[in-house]
């Protein structure tokens, strides 16, 4: 679907391609940002009308002809806008029976009272796209991207099922911005787990030792008092010797 005007006070005439928040569904967002609470979005609609001449579609409160219940995807944040696909498929309620011509969605929201609000009204004026009945031949498909401005921070919750297909487009999108930083931290407290781990990377911990026990075999030679020639003798074992010192097995030395 090419852009749509986004422009919520354009009063669109009758036969112009675009969408606009009505002025319930802008009280509704002045008042979830005023009282701090989430969005909730409830239903999304597809249907055949058009909006009347000389009436403002600023002033719709439901579809002039309402046909199909449609779907969305997951809203995406962008600091204070919520980016979303509606989307209608013929196989969504069971099938479609015939095909029907869209020229008109609805986004749809509890009000605080729980009154449903039309928050959204898009429209393809002499545009409309035709959707054929559900076969087993392919299912057919429409998409139409919107955005809402709702408020730094806001949060929107969909109270339906969000069955939109994903894109590859959108499915990039959703890796980077909601899987990634998930992944990440989950990663990270794996790493933290293992490092902690006193029996992880036995490797390293022979070679410390390893490396501890020649730095400690260098110590005892040069460190200590020795007026001839110093000498150091190490044993794997002490099968078959009598000494007097204590058997340090570690190091595989004898101290005094």
């Amino acid at each position: 679907m090419s852009q749509m005007n986004n422009d919520p006070m354009n009063p669109m005439l009758e036969g112009t391609y675009g969408c606009t928040i009505p002025r319930r569904g802008r009280a509704l967002i002045a008042k979830i940002m005023a009282a701090k609470m989430p969005l909730t979005l409830t239903r999304v609609m597809v249907g055949s009308g058009s909006c009347p001449e000389g009436l403002f579609p600023g002033d719709l409160e439901d579809l002039v002809e309402p046909v199909a219940a449609a779907t969305s995807n997951e809203p995406m944040y962008d600091g204070d806008t919520v980016h979303m696909t509606v989307e209608y498929r013929s196989d969504l309620n069971g099938g479609l029976d015939r095909g029907f011509w869209i020229r008109e969605f609805g986004v749809f929201a509890r009000d605080l009272d729980g009154e449903e609000v039309m928050l959204y009204y898009g429209t393809l004026g002499d545009y409309p796209q035709w959707v054929s009945a559900y076969s087993n031949n392919g299912i057919d498909t429409r998409r139409f991207p919107i955005s809402i401005t709702v408020g730094e921070g806001a949060t929107v919750i969909i109270d339906y099922s969000p069955e939109a297909f994903m894109t590859a487009e959108d499915v990039a999108q959703y890796c980077v911005v909601v899987m990634l930083p998930q992944f990440l931290v989950e990663a990270q407290k794996l790493i933290d787990a293992h490092n902690g781990d006193p029996e992880a990377h036995p490797a390293l911990q022979n070679l410390n030792a390893a490396l501890d026990s020649r730095l400690s075999l260098l110590e005892l030679m040069y460190n200590t008092d020795v007026s001839g020639n110093p000498f150091t003798v190490t044993f794997d074992t002490l099968t078959g010797l009598a000494v007097t010192g204590v058997w340090n097995t570690t190091q595989k030395r004898i101290e005094f």
